[in-house]
């Protein structure tokens, strides 16, 4: 027997912070930790009984300091864009209990971006990177796809948006203005497979991947290079930490992270500043990044996939993610300044 096991991403909400203070010169946001340090470990546990043949494509963070595997045999290391993967294919039999996965050691600290900056003009962006990252993404498996900046509803709405504005990072900030003025946050219940970013649109609603998709391929579709992040949101509103499966948005606008800022698209605040605020071009300390996509099917078939078995008689797959020796460094509120600026202070 052969079972394809679905990478299940159960988002949170992305609840936007509480202020604490407004003047006429600033805002500013509940304090909240900008540097983190904790170890994570995930993968599968399996209980098996009989043989089985197991095939399993894990990333490595992309912030890792150290990096061990839990299950060191039948395996190798591939590269694919800036991530590094550890592949195993082996066979196991008989009557055994046993894990497959990596933990590594993590140090992660906020990143935010003033909102006055000039991005690059999107007719000056690399052709190579307009190549790379405005293409049509899907799995083999969707019917339709789910990144489609082709679909003539998704560009007529991009360019609609755009108007006659050149600014990347200012097109990049209108269209996530008008995802959070006319879509929301929902969860599919029953359903762990992402919508196609044409879906999203017309059901104006979506999870973490839905509304990720959907930014995505209109800013491709207006020739801003656009990608997903797949990783996990740290979870500390039941005391311990928890890592919750989470994905969100890169634009490349010329500055930031090697030209590149973060888009949070799951926020649920229905004051669209505020998600602006908090939201576009910041990433907080508790975001993990695990796996950035190279604008290719082969790498949105790795972040939406589990792992292929074949096995004779008995096996159960369980996924898991544990968070330890979780240690808050340092503590910041989101300051905004009238004039664009932004800080965490």
């Amino acid at each position: 027997m052969k079972v394809l096991v679905p990478l299940l991403i159960a988002s949170i909400f992305l609840l936007s912070g509480c202020i604490d203070i407004i003047t006429e010169s600033y805002i500013v946001y509940a304090s909240s930790p900008t540097l983190i340090e904790y170890n994570i470990s995930y993968g599968y546990r399996i209980y098996l009984k009989g043989n089985l043949n197991f095939n399993y494509t894990c990333p490595v963070p992309v912030n890792s300091i150290e990096t061990n595997l839990i299950y060191p045999y039948g395996y190798r290391k591939e590269k694919i864009g800036e991530n590094i993967l550890i592949k195993w294919w082996f066979n196991e039999s008989g009557e055994k209990n046993f894990s497959v996965g990596i933990t590594s050691k993590l140090v992660v600290k906020s990143f935010v971006v003033d909102l006055n900056r000039k991005g690059v003009k999107i007719d000056e962006i690399p052709e190579d990177l307009i190549n790379q990252y405005c293409r049509v993404e899907s799995t083999k498996e969707s019917e339709k796809n789910l990144i489609d900046p082709r679909d003539p509803e998704i560009v007529s709405l991009a360019l609609s948006i755009k108007g006659e504005e050149n600014d990347a990072f200012l097109v990049a900030r209108k269209i996530f203005e008008w995802l959070k003025k006319n879509t929301c946050y929902k969860a599919h219940e029953g359903n762990a497979n992402p919508q196609p970013a044409i879906e999203t649109l017309h059901l104006k609603s979506g999870d973490c991947d839905d509304l990720t998709f959907l930014y995505i391929s209109l800013c491709r579709a207006v020739n801003i290079p656009a990608r997903f992040i797949r990783g996990y949101i740290i979870d500390t509103s039941k005391g311990s930490p928890r890592a919750v499966p989470h994905a969100w948005a890169e634009v490349y606008v010329g500055f930031g992270r090697d030209g590149w800022i973060p888009v949070e698209c799951s926020g649920t605040s229905n004051d669209v500043e505020s998600e602006v605020y908090q939201n576009f071009g910041v990433e907080d300390a508790h975001h993990i990044r695990i796996f950035i996509d190279e604008g290719s099917n082969d790498s949105i078939e790795i972040s939406c996939k589990g792992p292929t078995l074949q096995y004779t008689e008995e096996v159960d797959l369980e996924d898991f993610v544990i968070i330890n020796e979780y240690k808050e460094i340092s503590y910041g509120s989101l300051t905004i300044y009238r004039d664009g600026r932004r800080e965490f202070k």
